[in-house]
């Protein structure tokens, strides 16, 4: 190998244009595309036979950089006397070599192990500063042991590396022996730019990771050089930090990590082996799995040993496991203490099973528990929010259908005693404390009633008055009113609700004291005004129906006085009364002065005949008086008949006074209505609608629902209700929608006058004849995705014609309810309400169309609990 190649051989060194400048290596970028992807030893071969040709400086240059390649190669896979030898020989015979393979030579120095051989150069103030560097970069991604960098005797005893490696150790000391003061963590005598700066940054991540610094240990641990030595040890240091693995470590950083960490990673591994486990349903799989876990837990948190004992017990009870098979896999029965019942009742709640009485039973349990074992007082804020819950949970059942299932489980309910063996005597002295079963916790009366005795507050109140006006008749109702009046006498709610209840039996000396009592408390509040201003309506008719005009004009006298009856159209509205008197007293001049007053009033003849006639029938006349006295004049043109009807329909509800539509404007308002297109306001449409159902013109209010639905976002709630409203009886699956989706977004948008509403209209719907063959597994029915509100509004905004035809499918008591996967309309072989275009199906024979989808819900879910 020592034949030096004769001159003779080699190719003449050819230059460009005569300027002696060098042209490139034939083949060199065949060999640098040889290194690039790791060929080294045919690199190395090819360099030498290009270098044999040409025997310039520059293809020498090009044969010495494949030689160090190789010999890094050599390195790598630990062949390392073999990059030694192929070092020395390289040195020896090409006299670029030295300084080329400068970094080289380095790395096989440091391959030996030999530190001391590695260091020695930089004790030599005229070394190449790409020597430096490069021992420099082996220390930094190879030296792992800083107690032989600091030892190290070929370095003087002051040299900055051993200086800067001794500073690391104390340290690393100070760190891992207990807290550490900042002062330990400056280490000055380590350079931020020097080989050993990631060690710096380690110590420190290591500092915050016992002072339990999560943030700023990964904050230093994403800074550390990955090339460099302590970047090996960021694996282990993260798995510590979340306490399990995202990727398997190598055998070292297991056993660091299970020193530090003791078997808090083995435990995390065994909780999600169980969690699968639970997952497959497999009884003997989930009962090893659960001897592991506790196991691991045993060793890694004793102290959650029993806690994790009642989970896992929760988790066999909801699959129904074998009791004894659980009790002998968990090591012992769990503690049914106030945390175990909790617990337990989170997780029935949890469930997509529908609601049944058994979770109040749970949640009595977990109040006797939490009682005795002080979680909180007997007659305290927390059981009162606690009655609550259970309230709210039996409000989700139907009046009857709650009124079975409290029956039957009442019948049939035995307690809890299985649950309390094995127990301690102090968890069975709370049991056996109760020895009567009291099943208060099956009536959301009582329930109410403790919840508002303990911590009186408006909203109990509310809850309680809404479930008693909706369930129970006007006394009891009353009776929660009067309740809430004792307990909290300031407020001015419950002497409206008293009020309006006196108002509706004809005692209006009783409701005209309330609302003086109301008055007395609140009389800035718009409610209160607004109260005033409908009683004394009230009054007004009541005088009228009982043919004294000379009270009914004192009454309407009181009326022009109040400044709330000045606003909007409420003058037209007194300015009626006193026409219906004048029409009482014979007084057909006065009653004309009258009539025309309230058409400049309203600026519409068609308003004021429905004004009139609406004022009339409030105030007992009969209709041929009101033929009579009503001049007879055309109707406004067609496009404002809808407009002037409305704005009167919005006058009746703002007085509290109900307005019906005559049966013989039908027609035009329904034509109309298909042609509006946002031209009304949207309280104009909806009281309309509302106006056509109280003499069940349900097409008219149809045809409402249709035109307010245009109107946007914000009323689109109202008037999905009013489509529900307005739908005939067969259509109980849109109407059960479009009652989901009334409720789903009125929750969103925090609108609780909606809520009860539709879910009042559901009730009284299910408390029906039509309904009552339902099957029950859908009267938890009202959550909705947004996915699902979007296209139940599509649907109905597409639906614009009212669905006269019955389905024939319908015609019998039976529900088949399809629930369509595809989100677009499918076809059907069956009669449907609806063609392809929404419109009414023609007679028999025709081609029928598609059925609206029906939108599939799931229940919503329970959140958390004190």
């Amino acid at each position: 190998m020592g034949v030096k190649y004769k001159r003779e051989t080699k190719l003449p060194r050819p230059s460009v244009h005569g300027t002696g400048a060098s042209v490139p290596i034939p083949q060199e970028e065949d060999v640098r595309a040889l290194l690039a992807k790791g060929k080294t030893k045919p690199a190395v071969e090819l360099a030498r036979e290009i270098h044999k040709r040409c025997g310039w400086p520059e293809s020498e240059a090009l044969l010495v950089d494949a030689y160090a390649a190789r010999i890094r190669s050599l390195v790598k896979t630990g062949l390392k006397e073999e990059a030694k030898a192929l070092l020395g020989l390289v040195r020896e015979r090409y006299s670029s070599a030295a300084a080329r393979l400068a970094d080289v030579g380095v790395l096989v120095s440091a391959s030996s192990g030999n530190l001391e051989e590695l260091l020695r150069p930089l004790n030599d103030p005229a070394l190449l500063p790409e020597i430096r560097r490069a021992i420099e970069d082996v220390i930094k991604s190879q030296v792992c042991d800083l107690s032989a960098l600091a030892e190290c005797r070929s370095l003087s005893a002051d040299h900055p590396l051993r200086t800067a490696a001794a500073a690391l150790l104390r340290a690393f000391a100070a760190v891992t022996a207990g807290p550490a003061e900042e002062s330990a963590l400056v280490l000055p005598e380590v350079s931020h730019r020097g080989p050993l700066a990631s060690w710096k940054i380690l110590v420190r991540a290591i500092a915050y990771f016992y002072q339990q610094d999560d943030e700023a240990c990964e904050r230093c641990l994403g800074i550390i050089d990955p090339h460099s030595a302590p970047a090996r040890l960021i694996p282990a240091l993260r798995t510590m930090l979340r306490t399990s693995a995202d990727k398997r470590l190598a055998p070292a950083a297991e056993s660091l990590v299970s020193q530090v960490c003791g078997s808090r990673v083995s435990f995390r591994r065994a909780l999600q082996a169980l969690d699968a486990a639970f997952e497959t349903r497999v009884q003997e799989k989930i009962l090893t799995e659960i001897q592991r876990a506790m196991t691991a837990c045993d060793l890694a948190y004793p102290g959650l040993l029993e806690r994790l004992r009642q989970h896992i017990s929760v988790r066999a009870l909801e699959l129904d496991l074998p009791t004894r098979k659980v009790r002998a896999a968990l090591g012992g029965a769990s503690l049914k203490n106030a945390y175990f019942w909790r617990l337990y009742a989170r997780s029935v709640e949890s469930s997509r099973e529908p609601i049944e009485p058994i979770i109040c039973a749970q949640w009595e349990q977990f109040r006797r528990h939490a009682v005795a074992e002080g979680w909180f007082r007997e007659n305290s804020p927390e059981a009162a929010a606690l009655y609550l819950h259970m309230a709210e949970r039996l409000l989700e059942l139907p009046g009857e259908l709650l009124e079975s299932l409290s029956s039957k489980f009442a019948e049939h309910f035995s307690g809890f005693r299985a649950f309390y063996e094995d127990q301690p005597p102090v968890i069975r002295e709370v049991e056996a404390k109760y020895k009567k079963v009291d099943y208060y916790f099956l009536s959301p009366s009582h329930l109410f009633e403790r919840a508002c005795t303990m911590d009186p507050h408006r909203e109990a109140f509310e809850q309680w008055l809404n479930w008693a006006r909706q369930e129970c008749d006007g006394r009891a109702a009353d009776y929660v009113a009067e309740c809430w009046h004792r307990a909290l006498p300031l407020n001015s709610q419950p002497l409206l609700y008293l009020m309006e209840s006196a108002e509706k039996r004809g005692a209006l000396n009783k409701a005209t004291a309330f609302l003086a009592e109301a008055q007395k408390l609140d009389a800035v509040n718009p409610e209160v005004r607004r109260a005033a201003l409908r009683l004394l309506v009230a009054q007004t008719g009541r005088h009228l129906r009982q043919s004294k005009p000379h009270l009914a004009e004192q009454d309407v006298a009181a009326l022009e006085a109040l400044p709330q009856a000045q606003l909007a159209d409420r003058p037209a509205f007194v300015v009626a009364l006193r026409w219906a008197s004048a029409v009482m007293g014979g007084d057909a001049e006065l009653a004309s002065r009258f009539f025309a007053q309230i058409g400049r009033l309203l600026g519409s003849s068609a308003a004021a005949i429905l004004l009139c006639e609406n004022a009339g029938a409030f105030g007992g006349l009969a209709r041929a008086d009101f033929d009579r006295h009503v001049p007879q004049v055309s109707l406004d043109p067609p496009e404002s008949l809808v407009r002037a009807t409305a704005r009167v329909c919005v006058l009746g509800d703002d007085v509290g006074v109900p307005f019906t539509i005559p049966t013989a404007w039908h027609a035009r308002l329904w034509q109309e209505l298909a042609n509006a297109h946002g031209k009304l306001e949207s309280r104009q449409v909806e009281m309309l609608g509302k106006a056509a159902l109280r003499t069940n013109q349900k097409e008219l209010a149809y045809a409402a629902s249709a035109a307010g639905l245009e109107l946007g976002a914000d009323q689109e709630a109202r008037f999905l209700l009013l489509r529900a409203r307005a739908l005939p009886e067969w259509e109980f699956e849109r109407r059960d929608d479009c009652i989901a989706a009334t409720v789903e977004l009125g929750r969103r948008r925090r609108d609780m006058s909606i809520i009860n509403e539709a879910i009042e209209l559901r009730r009284g719907r299910r408390n029906g004849g039509f309904f009552d063959w339902l099957d029950s597994d859908d009267w938890h029915d009202f959550s909705m995705t947004t996915e699902q509100i979007h296209a139940v509004l599509q649907r109905e905004k597409h639906a614009r014609a009212f669905p006269k035809d019955r389905p024939a499918r319908l015609q019998v008591p039976f529900r088949e309810t399809v629930f369509l996967d595809d989100p677009e309309l499918e076809n059907d072989d069956e009669p449907s309400a609806l063609d392809d275009t929404n419109q009414l199906v023609p007679e028999m024979g025709q081609p029928r169309g598609k059925r609206p989808k029906r939108v599939h819900r799931d229940l919503p879910g329970q959140g958390d609990l004190f």
